[in-house]
């Protein structure tokens, strides 16, 4: 269906112009949200670590851990020899840009399916690792050659952090799982979990309803959800 008011790509290139400014707001609804728990918003900036080469890597030898295509680009989770730090490197499609990795300094570790994608209009990708406050992830997002980072991370203490397509708009969006936990709960983790979800705009879209446990969230493991499934964030 055809879209009235801006063209396709004056919208896109607005959206991923917007996503560095617009992150921290993201960013600190979704740790000022973590229930149960009082929030403090960790200022986290893009860093280039000196000596990173277009292989991405600073201290070798290192470690391709993930590997995806996202439409005509390649999207590669590199990390340095002890796992210590990693990096994004996303090349092909005009596309030639290293992003580190800011999460590891609230703690997260990496695995192989620490990186997730979708290849969209404008594409998506999430970068999450566990930490003792839960899954950290970290969004990019980009078309072509033009990826931006999302300036601050986004934190699921139910553990669940993922990008999917909810709405028909442009782009996946985000999905951050909480704990609806009351303050005074002694151990939030026994707590119903929702997910609150955002656009690649770090606009909240809503919340789901609150499920028993984190696996009875609709398709798990891969949460899938509609924009009907979601309400306003209490």
């Amino acid at each position: 269906m055809a879209r009235q008011g801006m063209p396709w790509a004056v919208v896109i290139t607005i959206v991923v112009s917007t996503l560095v400014a617009a992150g921290a707001v993201a960013a600190s609804a979704a740790l000022r949200d973590r229930a149960g728990t009082t929030a403090t918003t960790t200022t986290t900036t893009t860093t280039t670590t000196s000596g990173v080469g277009v292989d991405g890597c600073v201290r070798k030898p290192c470690t391709v851990l993930a590997d995806m295509p996202v439409g005509a680009a390649r999207v590669q989770l590199v990390v340095d020899s002890g796992g210590a730090s990693g990096r994004l490197r996303i090349g092909g499609g005009g596309a030639s840009k290293v992003i580190e990795a800011t999460i590891t300094s609230m703690g997260a570790t990496f695995a192989p399916d620490s990186l997730q994608c979708v290849a969209d209009t404008l594409s998506a990708c999430v970068l999450r690792g566990r930490s003792a406050e839960g899954v950290v992830g970290q969004v990019v997002a980009g078309r072509s050659a033009q990826w931006s980072e999302l300036a601050q991370p986004f934190l699921s203490d139910a553990g669940y952090l993922a990008i999917a397509q909810v709405t028909a708009d442009v782009g996946p969006e985000i999905l951050v799982a909480q704990h609806r936990c009351q303050r005074g709960t002694q151990d939030c983790a026994t707590t119903p979990v929702y997910v609150r979800v955002y656009n690649l705009q770090s606009q909240e879209l809503g919340c789901t309803e609150a499920y028993r446990r984190l696996e009875s969230l609709p398709d798990w493991p891969t949460v899938t959800l509609k924009k009907t499934d979601l309400r306003a964030c209490a």
